[in-house]
Parts: C-alpha cells; structure tokens; sequence
C-alpha cells in the first residue's frame, strides 16, 4: 500500500488513516494536519502530494520515477560516472518517501534498515525548479515520524550540515570525502525528536543544498 498526503501539510506526532482516497492509493492515505506558513510569498503548491512506501508497496513505475530524479541529481548534474542503484531500494525493509507534481517526482529520500533498530536516511534531493519550498523539509519530517522510536542516522554534504542540524540532527563525529566532496555523519535521536520537534522553514532559512547546487 502506498500512502499519499495531498497538498502542503506538516507532519504531526501519528498519522491518522483517513478515507476517499486517490486513484493512485486505492488502499488508503495517511492525512497530516496542516502546517503553519509563515512565508507569504512561497507558491501555492496545494496540487503536490507526498507520498511513502515500503519496497514491497510501491510499484515499478514509482520506482522508476524515483532512481530517474536521483540519477539527473547526483549522476547527470553531477557529472560522476557512478550508478545510483545500490541495491538497497528494494530491500524488504526499505521505505521511500517522495513528492510528485502534476505526475512529475520533485523530490525524495528513502529510509533503510541499518540494523539493531537503527534507520539511515539517505537520497535526499529535490528537483532545481522546486528548492527552497519546503518539499525536502516536509520529507524529512515525514521520515521522522515513520522511524517512531528508532534512531535516524545519515551522511550528509558538509556544506548541508546547518540545514540538517535546524530540522534536529546532530552530529555523530567523522568526516568523510566522496567523490571529491566532504560528507559529515549526523544522527536523529528518539529523545530529541520529541523535545524540540524541527523548526518551519522560514523566509530567513538557508535551504538545503542538493547535489547540483553551486558552492
């Protein structure tokens, strides 16, 4: 079953399984209450919908989506001869989360099993056309929210460190260079998730980087 949350909506402490649902989840969607916008002069962006599943719910033509975003991301953009697929995106304990606009993927990131109750966030990216509008942010805090009670851990661009640590990472010591660019490995904590819930993004708020964004 894949679940969809339409239009802009932040992400609450449960989601909540509501009825009439979209033709394209005819099993159910999972409704999130609707955010504070303090910035006036975003978009209306009503007409995108968030949607997450597991590796076994959704289907190949999602998924082909998805790894078609993440290779003009982090392949094409990027200029690096290396293949995104890495085998974990269909591993059973897998879950993508994604935002589409009229049937186009703008942005995702996935989640992955990492073992003794530990989750890794990974492929975060967000078309260039759709930055600075809060699709990733909303991803993240999605992401939080289906870990529950289990540690959230990620490798994340240097220069993307900030936006991480406002949205409530922090970090967890090392640092590595991929592809000539320094990573910084973060974590999101149970405890911390539920004392300080991450801050909207805002008119002052730096975006996050993705791969393609200059230095």
């Amino acid at each position: 079953m894949t679940r969809a949350v339409r239009g802009r909506r932040a992400v609450g402490e449960a989601l909540v399984d509501v009825k009439n649902s979209p033709e394209r989840c005819p099993a159910g969607i999972s409704e999130l209450p609707e955010p504070p916008i303090g910035d006036a002069t975003l978009p209306d962006m009503d007409d995108v919908s968030y949607f997450y599943g597991t590796a076994g719910e959704i289907n190949a033509a999602n998924l082909y989506r998805l790894l078609t975003l993440r290779s003009r991301v982090f392949v094409v953009a990027r200029r690096q001869p290396w293949l995104d697929p890495d085998g974990r995106d269909i591993e059973y304990g897998t879950t993508h989360l994604w935002a589409e606009r009229a049937g186009e993927t703008i942005a995702t990131l996935r989640l992955t099993d990492e073992g003794d109750g530990v989750l890794r966030m990974a492929r975060v990216c967000t078309l260039l056309a759709y930055r600075r509008q809060g699709h990733a942010t909303m991803l993240v805090r999605h992401a939080l929210v289906v870990a529950g009670a289990r540690p959230v851990i990620t490798d994340v661009y240097a220069r993307s460190a900030d936006w991480f640590t406002r949205r409530g990472f922090q970090p967890r010591g090392g640092r590595t260079v991929v592809d000539g660019e320094a990573h910084t490995s973060m974590q999101h904590v149970p405890a911390a998730r539920h004392a300080a819930p991450a801050p909207a993004a805002g008119p002052g708020d730096t975006a996050y980087r993705p791969a393609w964004a200059p230095v």
